[in-house]
């Protein structure tokens, strides 16, 4: 802990390298943590998010509620600066309000379903047979994750089930697999696990990637991996054209008339149902047949009875409307205005939207609570800050990063072209939250070596609250990419999982149930301190040098062209 900025001078083969010691201010991060522990609103937010709210589907009518409710609350603390943002159209807002799902043979019971969004609901009572023509057998078939080979099965499936779908209930998964546990359901991260991830990966000795990209893992963990190294936009452009190709899925499907489709997953022990979408929120995609997910247990039993030659019929309504065919998206932004240099910015920011199974309130209630609790902090201290602070709550995050992205092409630059736009110039850093409620064990710096030993002085007054690494990691899968594409220092807090990715991630038991007040209570104090001191500091958060602009795609095969 520092009150004053050191020097260590280190000599290697006759060069001087000066390391300066961040300033650390113990005496504001003592107010924090008394306006964070003793006087939290950080749970205020997470019940209205949550609780009154609800599920808040990118661009629907709940969305925009709790966008507006938002705006109020930052209002309603004092920072008056809170607006709403459009980003252009959104396409399809779409928003469920029930769902009945029951066998009627060969037993009449009830199945536990949830509708995926974008699909259509029903014109009532539907009663149809139940036909199993999964389009892969497999769940974890590797080939899946390739598009020519995703594009041929579909081609081929087409072929194989033409004239044979009509007035049916389509099961179009494989049978869910099912193994005994062998991982704790809820975890903690323990100290030989953040040792571990203090340790940078090996580098790739392969060529990591092509453009267009074609194919991806199926393994998660490989996966993942491979999305530490990807260009952020060929990401996207990976998910577009799978997108692209289930279209043609959907066409075939609507053509052949089916009474509904019926899917499960394969995340998780069983028991909940993690649910997203089936067709595409753009205005110009087809609208799928009504498609439902079925909790795994239950898809299972139909596979079963109808592999043993049982007939089986279902009778299911669903309430599932599109109440505007051309949404606009939404972010919402706050300023707390700097002083001496009001146009370099600090920023942090978490995603508003969720999916619709549950509350959204592991992802991302919590983490909009964390930064929403943080600004509030630091407007309550009245702290003059040097460079302006800027709040951003993103909408479309899960239908593809949409709000965060568009705001970094209109305000920062274009990742693709590397076109750069004034405020690059002046943005210091983007700080993000988005894995659930567990509590802050440090930060991922993606590889940024110079980010680094001020990360880790930063952290020295909440190592008692456990946090405490910078892990040499890129991270994936949310909002701090899209400023990362156009060479901006952006970071995601390393979390403690509990049981994010096994039970609350986009599943229907996303509620507040599963928040632990105490850990969003300490992240809020570490995220009003990193923002802090990053708009106190001499200077900007260094930068790596910028990516290079994306060169041209190669050409697609034939069998992807539009």
């Amino acid at each position: 802990m520092r009150l004053f900025t050191g020097f260590i001078l280190f000599s290697v083969l006759g060069i001087t390298t000066v390391c300066s010691a961040e300033e650390v201010d113990l005496s504001v991060v003592s107010r924090i943590k008394d306006q964070a522990f003793n006087h939290s609103q950080v749970m205020d937010y997470v019940h209205y998010l949550a609780d009154e709210n609800g599920p808040r589907l990118a661009a629907s009518p709940s969305y925009q509620r709790a966008a507006q409710w938002a705006v109020e609350a930052l209002r309603k603390d004092g920072i008056e600066s809170a607006r709403l943002e459009e980003f252009g159209d959104f396409g399809r807002s779409w928003s469920w309000s029930g769902i009945s799902v029951q066998m009627i043979e060969p037993q009449v019971t009830s199945l536990n379903a949830v509708p995926l969004a974008w699909s259509p609901g029903t014109e009532g009572t539907v009663t149809a047979p139940v036909v199993y023509a999964p389009l892969w057998e497999d769940p974890k078939d590797p080939a899946q994750s390739n598009l020519v080979l995703l594009a041929e099965r579909i081609e081929a499936y087409k072929k194989q089930y033409a004239g044979k779908l009509g007035g049916k209930i389509v099961l179009l998964t494989g049978k869910r697999p099912f193994e005994l546990p062998s991982k704790p359901e809820t975890q903690r991260w323990s100290e030989d696990d953040l040792v571990e991830m203090m340790s940078a990966r090996d580098p790739q000795t392969t060529d990591l990637y092509e453009w267009p990209l074609l194919k991806m893992p199926v393994d998660t963990e490989e996966r993942w991996k491979l999305y530490e190294v990807i260009p952020y936009e060929i990401q996207n452009d990976y998910s577009e054209r799978e997108e692209k190709l289930v279209n043609r899925l959907i066409e075939f499907l609507n053509k052949e008339q089916v009474a509904a489709v019926m899917m499960t997953n394969t995340e998780g022990n069983g028991g909940v149902i993690f649910a997203t979408s089936f067709g595409s929120y753009l205005a110009s995609a087809p609208i799928p047949p009504t498609a439902v997910q079925l909790m795994p247990e239950h898809y299972n039993r139909l596979v079963r009875l109808i592999q043993h030659e049982v007939p089986v019929s279902l009778r299911f309504n669903v309430d599932a409307t599109f109440p505007d065919l051309n949404a606009q998206g939404m972010n919402v932004i706050a300023d707390l205005p700097g002083t001496s240099k009001r146009r370099e910015v600090v920023m942090m920011g978490a995603h508003l939207d969720s999916w619709h199974s549950g509350t959204g309130a592991t992802d991302n209630a919590a983490g909009v609570a964390v930064v929403m609790e943080a600004m509030r902090i630091l407007k309550a201290l009245d702290l003059k800050l040097d460079r302006t602070v800027r709040l951003g709550l993103w909408d479309g995050e899960e239908a593809g990063h949409l709000g965060s992205r568009a705001y970094v092409k209109e305000h920062l630059g274009n990742p693709r072209s590397m076109e750069l736009k004034p405020e690059h110039e002046t943005f210091s850093v983007y700080l993000n939250i988005d894995t659930g409620s567990g509590r802050t064990r440090g930060v991922l710096t993606q590889g940024n070596d110079m980010a680094k030993p001020i990360f880790l002085d930063l952290m020295q007054p909440f190592e008692e609250h456990g946090i405490s690494v910078a892990v040499p990691r890129n991270d994936w899968g949310t909002d701090h990419q899209a400023f990362d594409a156009v060479g901006l220092p952006s970071f995601d807090l390393l979390q403690d999982q509990l049981d994010y990715w096994s039970h609350t991630h986009h599943s229907n038991i996303d509620t507040v149930d599963h928040i632990v007040p105490q850990d969003l209570m300490v992240s809020a104090a570490f995220m009003a301190s990193l923002v802090y001191h990053a708009a106190m500091r001499d200077e900007l958060m260094p930068r790596e040098p910028l990516p290079q602009p994306l060169p041209a795609p190669q050409a697609l095969p034939e069998i992807l062209q539009d």
